[in-house]
């Protein structure tokens, strides 16, 4: 007896984080925001002179002085594909499945370029030397709009099961603040608010039963797939504190770190946009879906290069960074649907897992900038390089077409020029990643049968076979504009200064008192008065021509007063 059932949605690939930034790698982002940290590998947690400290370490605000605002972008253009082995397991005699038997073709990304932008201002009030406050606005540094084909040409993608179109969204309005309790240390944090919208798409396979011989002939009969959506919002809290540590005024470490996110989302709408072999379409279901970004460390050291004057020619950083993505996406995304289709206990308590199984992350990064002062302001020139690893190295078998998990080799440069308060960058990140083959037998990411609770498994229990076997490669170009305005050089103020400790004027020379046989500066009026008072005489031929007293030394020069530092802002990288 065969029972038809109603579809139901998806395998989520659930996907935070598409928006750009917090970053970071391995798992679902890519290194890393801002334009001037961009030029230089991503090493920029022991610098953080500009307002992107928000993000790489709140401690960097709080020597930036005076009131800034940076207008900051990425533009993304990610390519991700997928060659899967094998080939349709369907009969081509039917004319339902005339692919039947072809090989599988590759299924590439067709999302086009992707825009994040980094909003910022910074200011200490026009009276703080010691305390920065900042508020800013940016997303995690990732892709936010990858589409995948639910068909190429007149056969079915063969990735359909995985994902169809993750085009999520995530910001985090921010609020830090930075202060120098010592002159060798700064303190700062950032408050994140993190709203999170899902717009997610894909199919499911819905097995009506008696298998072969059934409605649905194999477990990837086209006629029985069931495409759905879903939409939710989600809303949660994060923080980074961070310091800077800087011994010498050319020798400075940064650490900060970034608390995990955790993001549940009560208010989903499922959404059944096709059903298998044209059923009725149900109404919408409610859906609850949670998933997590985890803790992210970053570590860096960095020397500057300056001449005597103070002026920095260049400088040197290594970075390097730890995210817990383990313990975040262990299994992966949960979704749960109280019910969906038709009335009856089949289609009630839904739970979908998107698996992931993801391991914990590092990366390397290093770069440096050198600074070249022209007629009319300052020119830098940035070069750095990074290594992300993947956050699948460790379990190949759950690589996914949802986010981008290659291991990530760049090369970075950039150019900047500062004038009068302006200061303009341009930055391009070349990504490799290696490919991938993830080898027949050991694939785990299987197709979510709707009539199952959401289970891979067939109506006979059967496990239903991997549908992510095959090559996997991308390629990433990152290019990135800014313009930072600080407003105190702009209007001829002092503000803009960045902190350095006052300069200390050289002691007075020690007083000398006057030998015994010289006359004291204070008696020297009265011998004079007492000169005049005294009728001149003619000395005597008989006296002997004494000679008088030495005259005294002419005093010491004052020290010449102390010269005012110089705006760090016109000569820092």
């Amino acid at each position: 007896m065969t029972t038809r059932r109603t579809t139901l949605p998806i395998c989520l690939a659930l996907a935070l984080l598409s928006a750009p930034r917090v970053a970071h790698a391995g798992g679902f982002e890519i290194p890393d925001n801002g334009t001037e940290a961009l030029g230089r590998g991503g090493a920029f947690v022991a610098k953080a002179d500009d307002p992107t400290a928000i993000n790489y370490n709140p401690a960097g605000l709080a020597e930036q002085r005076g009131t800034r605002v940076l207008l900051d972008g990425h533009v993304i253009n990610s390519s991700y594909s997928f060659k899967r082995y094998g080939a349709y397991p369907d009969s081509p005699s039917n004319p339902a499945t005339p692919w039947g038997g072809f090989a599988f073709p590759s299924v590439k990304d067709t999302g086009g370029p992707f825009f994040a932008p980094f909003l910022a201002v910074t200011t200490d009030f026009g009276m703080f030397d010691w305390l920065t406050v900042a508020l800013g606005v940016f997303g995690p540094s990732g892709v936010g709009n990858r589409t995948y084909p639910a068909g190429i040409d007149t056969v079915p993608a063969p990735s359909r099961y995985d994902v169809v179109q993750p085009t999520s969204t995530i910001i985090l309005p921010t609020l830090s603040l930075a202060v120098k309790p010592l002159d060798w240390l700064d303190v700062g944090v950032s408050l994140h608010l993190v709203d999170a919208i899902f717009d997610l798409s894909s199919t499911s396979f819905v097995d009506l039963g008696d298998g072969p011989t059934g409605p649905c002939k194999n477990y990837e009969y086209q006629p029985c797939d069931s495409l759905s959506s879903l939409h939710a919002t989600a809303t949660g809290f994060a923080a980074t504190p961070g310091i800077l540590l800087k011994p010498t005024r050319a020798l400075s470490f940064g650490v900060s770190a970034r608390t995990p996110i955790t993001l549940n989302a009560n208010n989903g709408v499922v959404t059944v946009l096709s059903t298998p072999l044209g059923q009725p379409i149900p109404p919408p279901g409610n859906a609850t879906l949670s998933t997590s970004l985890p803790w992210y460390w970053r570590f860096g050291g960095r020397y500057a290069f300056l001449e005597g004057n103070g002026f920095e020619v260049g400088d040197v950083e290594l970075d390097a960074t730890y995210e817990t993505w383990g313990s975040a996406q262990g299994i992966g995304p949960q979704i749960h649907i109280d019910h969906l289709g038709p009335s009856g206990p089949a289609f009630d308590d839904i739970n979908i897992t998107v698996a992931h199984h993801y391991n914990d992350t590092f990366s390397i990064r290093g770069g440096g900038a050198y600074n070249t002062r022209l007629p009319v302001g300052v020119l830098t020139v940035r070069a750095g390089f990074y290594y992300d690893k993947s956050a699948t190295a460790d379990n190949p078998g759950y690589t996914r077409l949802d986010f981008d998990t290659l291991d990530k080799i760049a090369g970075t440069i950039g150019v900047g020029f500062k004038w009068d308060g302006l200061s303009f960058n341009l930055s391009y990140a070349d990504v490799f990643e290696p490919g991938r083959s993830v080898a027949p037998g050991t694939g785990q990411i299987r197709p979510i049968d709707g009539a199952q609770h959401g289970a891979s498994v067939d109506s006979n229990g059967n496990q239903l076979p991997a549908v992510n076997e095959g090559q996997y490669a991308g390629h990433t170009d990152i290019f990135s504009f800014s313009v930072v305005a600080v407003f105190d050089e702009i209007l001829g103020t002092q503000r803009s200064k960045t902190w350095a400790p006052k300069p200390v004027a050289a002691p007075p020379p020690p007083k000398t008192e006057p030998k015994s046989d010289e006359p004291k500066k204070d008696d020297e009026p009265k011998k004079d008065e007492e000169s005049q008072a005294r009728p001149r005489t003619r000395p005597s031929k008989s006296t002997s021509s004494l000679p008088g007293p030495l005259p005294p030394a002419p005093a010491s020069l004052p020290p010449s007063p102390p010269r005012s530092p110089q705006k760090k802002s016109d000569w820092n990288d």
